[in-house]
């Protein structure tokens, strides 16, 4: 191997080493961002660090604009895309939430004007606000039954509700410091 490889190589695993995740150095971000974005790295190792941190940040953002609690819409997104922001379903729903275009286009329209098609969904911006939102309303119909509104998001898919729940759980029990909104589940 020449001089040139060895120093490059090295200086690649330098990079590597020491560089740590994108949170890593900033001592004043919010630490579900943080808990949020090793939950986004660890369920789709392809999704770069940049890319982690800025759906971690609109997760934060959306979830505070709406009042919902972010690991819910973070454990939302894994579960229903796999933190895949091209993801599209046979049925039609798109993007990191999972928006099914064909029920929300006009809803969605209201919200975000620029949208006009359903490839707009895969916009990370207008895909996490929107579904946070979606989920808000399914939440309030629910009386503000965690279950319910889950239920109510995914149209009764009872399979995602308790992998949902299960990530919520891990992500609270990484985060026994920061006061999230978690709503009690009601019967348990």
């Amino acid at each position: 191997m020449s001089i040139k490889k060895r120093i490059f190589t090295l200086a690649i695993i330098f990079l590597v080493i020491f560089s740590g995740d994108s949170y890593s150095a900033q001592k004043n971000t919010d630490p579900r961002a943080r808990n949020i974005f090793a939950l986004f790295t660890k369920a789709n190792p392809k999704l770069s660090a940049v890319t982690a941190k800025k759906y971690s940040e609109l997760v934060i953002e959306a979830s505070e604009k709406y009042k919902q609690d972010p690991y819910v819409i973070a454990a939302i997104i894994v579960h229903e895309s796999t933190v895949n922001n091209k993801a599209k379903s046979k049925g039609g729903d798109y993007g990191l939430m999972q928006i099914r275009w064909k029920y929300h286009k006009d809803s969605v329209r209201k919200i975000f004007p620029n949208v006009k098609h359903p490839h707009d969904m895969f916009d990370a911006r207008v895909n996490i606000f929107y579904g946070t939102k979606l989920f808000g309303e399914y939440l309030k119909k629910a009386n503000n039954d965690l279950r319910g509104g889950l239920m109510g998001y995914s149209a009764g898919g009872t399979k995602l509700t308790r992998k949902v729940l299960a990530t919520l759980k891990k992500l609270q029990s990484k985060d026994t410091n920061t006061n999230t909104k978690t709503r009690k589940r009601k019967g348990k």
